[in-house]
């Protein structure tokens, strides 16, 4: 009897525990990241659309907040970018312009870099191009997104030399077909120091229902005068609605079917086993007699 009850207990404790862990595995895989120390389904460094994530840059600057994704390009990437030996890294994305071998960022005042995870620095005094981080959607469903940002124009002063250009940037969250939220990023302060703390910071937050394949863009305008311009961002994405939260709910369903089904055939089993052995022992009460 002790055995069986054991058998039954551990059947249970299984049961109700992979109706917990697997849902809950499902509904972790629809969240993706980018921007922090360790991403969930983020992108990865050398290969484009990794989990839907792109790097892009537009040469529509200045447009006033507005975002036209037809005119998004593609980056490319770069062992030695435009301003690779003024960083602490030697590779990053680039507008294929700024990629050839030989690229003086000194001669052009160009120092435009895309890092992959979240930096988005389109400082570039003349001819500055826009940076653009892109995901496209896995499904038809409903999205969250969540941006917390520091941007804007950032003067310094490094090796003696004075860096105050820049007129500010514009961040924009866009579709395939319109922008939804925008936001200007001023000038910091002039510390003499480079220091990104010191720009703007604040959030963009908007939910959309997207088609299985439909963009979004995060993008940095960098206005007239790209100089000192820099952008960093961490941009959280959730799956609120589509297939594969209809079916991560009907596993739920499903699972809490199956636990109350095994639980209502334990109660009338045990209930039985009682009810035989009060029979039983009625049965041998009438034979002594």
């Amino acid at each position: 009897m002790m055995n069986i009850k054991r058998a039954v207990g551990l059947a249970l404790i299984i049961l109700i525990s992979t109706s917990v862990a697997m849902p809950v595995q499902a509904f972790g895989q629809k969240k993706w990241t980018i921007g922090y120390e360790e991403n969930t389904n983020g992108p990865e460094k050398k290969v484009q659309g990794t989990n839907g994530w792109y790097f892009m840059y537009s040469e529509e600057v200045n447009a006033g907040g507005e975002f036209n994704a037809s005119t998004a390009k593609e980056c490319v990437w770069a062992d030695k970018g435009s301003c690779w030996m003024w960083y602490d890294y030697d590779a990053m994305w680039v507008p294929d312009i700024y990629a050839a071998d030989g690229y003086d960022c000194l001669a052009s005042n160009c120092w435009w870099r895309m890092d992959g995870n979240g930096i988005m620095d389109p400082n570039v005094t003349e001819g500055a191009v826009r940076s653009v981080i892109a995901w496209a959607a896995p499904e038809d469903g409903t999205y969250s997104i969540n941006i917390d940002y520091t941007a804007g124009s950032m003067p310094f002063n490094l090796y003696g030399k004075k860096y105050d250009e820049g007129d500010g940037l514009t961040l924009c969250l866009s579709t395939d077909t319109n922008t939804v939220e925008k936001v200007f990023c001023g000038v910091g302060p002039d510390t003499g120091r480079k220091v990104i703390e010191n720009i703007p910071t604040g959030n963009l937050s908007k939910t959309l229902t997207l088609k299985k394949g439909e963009k979004i863009y995060i993008s940095a305008d960098p206005g007239e005068n790209g100089g000192s311009d820099i952008a960093t961002i961490k941009a959280e994405i959730i799956q609120e609605e589509g297939e594969s939260v209809r079916s991560y709910l009907l596993t739920i369903l499903a699972a809490g079917i199956a636990v109350i089904a095994f639980l209502l055939i334990l109660s009338v089993v045990l209930f039985l086993r009682r009810k035989k052995t009060d029979w039983d022992y009625e049965d041998y009460e009438e034979e002594e007699e």
